[in-house]
């Protein structure tokens, strides 16, 4: 649901549709406004679960023929001149929250400044992150982090052909902080992506759906949002035939590129699980050692898609 300042809705677990409602019943349910786009390998290759370590300076996760790199960078600190501060990979339910809205908003208004918001509880409420002070500090870090980073996305073709993207994020980022008598921080930043950033997210046969309240809904659960933007990906075409994905290969592609099986497995399952609530339709079998994913109504139809042209010819 998109209000009328254009923030968008969030429909909670309590309200999702119950699994034995047909296919063509939930197909109208699912609102265009409620539909989201980015590059498909957002939606196959991963951030890190959460912030460590071994991951704060550089990451890379591969799924199939798709692979994502990020490279932490430096910014300048607003408050110290001649001063940049070393960053960090983006992580965490928040940076993915981020990156959708950022390229969705890109494919939407072919545009490459992103306004944010006027205040820190504006751009929450454009994102639908609870309004608190700790997400707000959350937030701002993994714009930081974004930012600053350089990002590397690359594609295999099955014709043999490869594509590769490699290019920091944004060219220009600009913070306009102050404190009124009450000690209100007005926090008015604009993102400026780069020009190869915005040319790989426009590319016309490289846009893929992504279901928005899902995000927001699962944004206690990293490893859920991955999930649930992985089946409505995967199962957007329907199958010819049933696909089985072992649990070493969800370990690579869920686990974070650390931990054992034996601990990632359960864990994975509750992810699951948690997901599912947000793709009643998606049929999913779990045995002991892996998953099956079957043909499955499309929880975004290709018909829901092409609105997109008809917005930005508007």
């Amino acid at each position: 649901m998109t209000t009328k300042s254009g923030q968008r809705g969030l429909i909670r677990a309590g309200e999702l549709l119950p699994e034995v409602l047909p296919a063509s019943l939930f197909d109208e349910v699912i609102r265009p406004e409620d539909v989201g786009y980015t590059h498909p390998v957002f939606l196959q290759c991963f951030m890190p679960l959460r912030h460590r370590p071994d991951n704060k300076d550089d990451w890379q996760t591969d799924c199939g023929r798709a692979s994502l790199v990020i490279t932490a960078g430096k910014l300048v600190d607003p408050n110290k001149p001649n001063t940049f501060v070393k960053m960090t990979v983006p992580a965490g339910p928040k940076a993915r929250i981020l990156n959708a809205y950022i390229n969705d908003y890109i494919l939407r208004e072919r545009t490459k400044t992103i306004p944010l918001g006027e205040t820190m509880r504006d751009a929450m409420e454009r994102m639908n992150i609870p309004i608190c002070g700790s997400n707000g500090k959350e937030l701002e870090k993994e714009l930081k982090n974004f930012a600053a980073a350089e990002i590397i996305l690359g594609v295999w073709d099955q014709d043999g052909s490869a594509h590769q993207l490699q290019t920091k994020l944004a060219r220009r980022l600009s913070f306009w902080i102050e404190r009124n008598a009450n000690q209100k921080v007005f926090w008015q930043p604009d993102l400026d992506v780069s020009d190869e950033y915005y040319n790989a997210i426009t590319e016309p046969d490289r846009m893929a759906p992504y279901y928005w309240p899902a995000l927001v809904g699962l944004q206690h659960n990293p490893r859920a949002m991955d999930i649930h933007c992985f089946l409505v990906y995967r199962l957007r075409n329907g199958l010819k035939r049933p696909v089985v994905l072992h649990a070493k290969v969800l370990h690579a592609m869920f686990g974070g590129n650390r931990g054992l099986l034996k601990h990632f497995w359960p864990e994975f399952k509750k992810a699951l699980a948690e997901a599912h609530k947000f793709y009643p339709n998606a049929i999913i079998e779990v045995k002991n050692d892996c998953i099956i994913l079957k043909d499955s109504p499309p929880l975004i139809p290709y018909r829901k898609m092409p609105r997109l042209s008809r917005i930005t010819e508007a």
